[in-house]
Formats: C-alpha cells, sequence, structure tokens
C-alpha cells in the first residue's frame, strides 16, 4: 500500500483539435513532432514512473495514437471534451499509481528538472495537490500539476461547472477540504513564454530546439532569448492562459441557464 502512495504516473494531455493552432501537438522542430520532443524530455524524470499520453477518441486524434505507438509512450483515449472525466478514466487504467502528474502537450519545453522539484515538494509537505503555476514565477510553459489520485476521483464525482470538466484543475482550486501548495521559481521568470498556443510561440519554440540540446533546461532557454531579443518578441504579446477566459465565459451562460430552470 505504501508503495501505491509514493508511485507516479504522467498523464500528458494532448489532442489535435486546438482552435488557435490546429494540429499543434504533431508540428516538427528538431526533427521530431513535438509531442515526442515532449515525451523525450519527460523520460529525463527522475521522479515519474509512468508516462501516458491521453487523448481523445475524436478520429483525428488517432495520428497521436500512432505517434505514440512509435516512441514507445502508453496511450489512453477518452472524452474529448470532458477532460476531466479524461484524466479520470486513465487513472483507473492505472490503479497502482497513488498520484498524478498532470502535463499538457502544448508545452514541449517542459524542463524534467522543475517537474521533479514540483514532486518533491508535494511529497515533503503531504500536499493533496501542487501546483508550479497558481502564482506564475516559472516560465509559461514549464506548468506543472501533481495531485492524489483520490483528489482526482473525488473532482471527477463532484465537478460540474463547463470549466471544471474541461480543465481538471478548477473544482480543486475551489474546493477548500483541499491543502494546496503552490511551488514557486527562485525568481520571477513568468514574462517568458516557452509554451505553444498560437504560430508566433512555434516559432519562438522551433528556434529553441535548434539552438538547444534536448536534455537543457529553462535557464539555458532564458539565455538564448535574452541573447536573441527579436525572437523573444515575438509570442510576449501573448496574454497566458487566454484560452480560460471563453471557458469561463461558459460557466456564466450554464450558471445562468441553471438559474432559469
Amino acid at each position: 500500500m505504501e508503495k501505491l502512495k509514493t508511485k507516479k504516473l504522467c498523464i500528458l494531455q494532448a489532442r489535435l483539435g486546438s482552435t488557435r493552432l490546429p494540429g499543434k501537438v504533431l508540428l516538427r522542430a528538431g526533427g521530431m513532432a513535438l509531442l515526442e520532443y515532449q515525451v523525450r524530455r519527460l523520460r529525463l524524470s527522475k521522479k515519474i514512473d509512468k508516462i501516458v499520453v491521453a487523448t481523445s477518441v475524436d478520429r483525428k486524434n488517432s495520428l497521436i495514437e500512432k505517434l505514440c505507438r512509435k516512441i514507445g509512450v502508453a496511450c489512453f483515449r477518452g472524452s474529448e471534451d470532458d477532460v476531466l472525466d479524461r484524466f479520470y478514466q486513465c487513472s483507473l487504467k492505472y490503479p497502482q499509481y497513488g498520484s498524478i502528474v498532470r502535463l499538457t502537450g502544448d508545452c514541449p519545453l517542459v524542463d524534467p528538472a522543475v517537474v521533479d522539484q514540483t514532486i518533491t515538494f508535494f511529497e515533503k509537505n503531504n500536499y493533496d495537490y501542487v501546483s508550479n503555476a497558481l502564482k506564475p514565477t516559472w516560465p509559461d510553459g514549464l506548468d506543472t500539476e501533481i495531485f492524489k489520485r483520490s483528489v482526482l476521483h473525488e473532482a471527477a464525482r463532484r465537478a460540474g461547472l463547463p470549466s471544471d470538466r474541461e480543465e481538471v484543475n478548477e473544482y480543486i482550486f475551489r474546493a477548500k477540504k483541499f491543502k494546496k501548495g503552490n511551488f514557486a521559481a527562485p525568481q520571477d521568470w513568468s514574462h517568458i513564454r516557452l509554451t505553444v498556443d498560437e504560430a508566433a510561440d512555434f516559432a519562438v519554440i522551433k528556434f529553441l530546439i535548434k539552438n538547444s540540446k534536448i536534455t537543457d533546461g529553462y535557464l539555458h532557454y532564458i539565455s538564448v532569448l535574452t541573447k536573441h531579443p527579436r525572437i523573444m518578441l515575438k509570442n510576449m504579446h501573448i496574454e497566458r492562459n487566454a484560452g480560460m477566459i471563453k471557458v469561463w465565459a461558459r460557466d456564466k451562460i450554464f450558471l445562468k441557464n441553471k438559474k432559469k430552470l
């Protein structure tokens, strides 16, 4: 039982249905798809016991499943829109893991060392949920979450708002019963953007991959961008978590319609 509590399952959510940059996880840089690049980096983690790519049953995501077979990483397919249920159903396939690390496929430069540090922070403080982005200090694109299996299962049972189902963590944020922690960076690097939401982001990521080794950490990326301000400025105008604005708008419509019933 104690061993189960300590094992970490990394669920990496990815799909091809992005509205701002369709198919972004399969865009190629450094001779491979961004999703493969991210998985290769995650395999450098010393704290993750298993990686599973969680995509949806939508037919177009068969390309993701095909890539997973090619690179030898597990793939789970679940709901397209109810990402919380996708995570829940995926966790049921792997009952031997007591904690879930959540990552998203738009972060190909996620730093395995930062992932491990976030997990260690979670373990040492006996948290129910830890994020390194509750109060953003790390570069956007290094976002890492970890939560107890039981927390995911309770959220899946109780969460009802559209944002709860689509974003996995929204119910956990609101629930006061969970012990939550934020793992902060040594200094504020939150203005640096290492994620892929739009074409400008991909131009920056492609440049960084071309000028880096797959084992390089986030400080190397910051150094490269600092030396090339023209590249760094390409995507700095993009708002962090801009996609959530649409999700919260759906919450308001949902609650308004519910009052009418």
